[in-house]
């Protein structure tokens, strides 16, 4: 599966701002780190996909974690990587049905941010499980 459209720092920004502006946490202040946002898109750059499905299911997945792990905003960063994940998966042919609450896949984020070490291997084959599930 090639990959149609790609990401850019402007779309992770833009989608963390949407986020920050729904007010759902009243201490949610927009601004971001830019060298770290840089480390995070270099970090999912590098991650390189052939095209198979499942290479684009983990490219998604990392790009997700990578915004948990490496909090490039001062708030919103779990949700910011699953809206911009899940618009780069619709904008490259697959849905995601992420239940609302989206209670499971914050539970592995708040892991994935939680071991200051680097991705945890385990964490990141959970959260590509969960995925593979809410795949429409």
């Amino acid at each position: 599966m090639k990959i149609i459209w790609r990401i850019t720092k402007q779309d992770i920004i833009d989608a963390n701002q949407k986020i920050i502006a729904q007010k759902v946490d009243p201490l949610d202040v927009f601004c971001v780190r830019r060298d770290v946002l840089d480390d995070v898109f270099d970090m999912f750059d590098k991650f390189k996909t052939s095209n198979d499905s499942q290479e684009l299911l983990k490219k998604g997945a990392h790009l997700m974690a990578y915004i948990a792990w490496a909090q490039p905003f001062c708030a919103g960063n779990k949700r910011t990587g699953i809206l911009i994940t899940a618009n780069f998966f619709h904008h490259n042919g697959i849905d995601l049905d992420i239940p609302e609450d989206g209670k499971e896949l914050r539970k592995l984020l708040y892991e994935i941010q939680d071991d200051r070490s680097g991705l945890n291997e385990a964490v990141m084959e959970r959260i590509i499980f969960y995925i593979s599930k809410v795949m429409i």
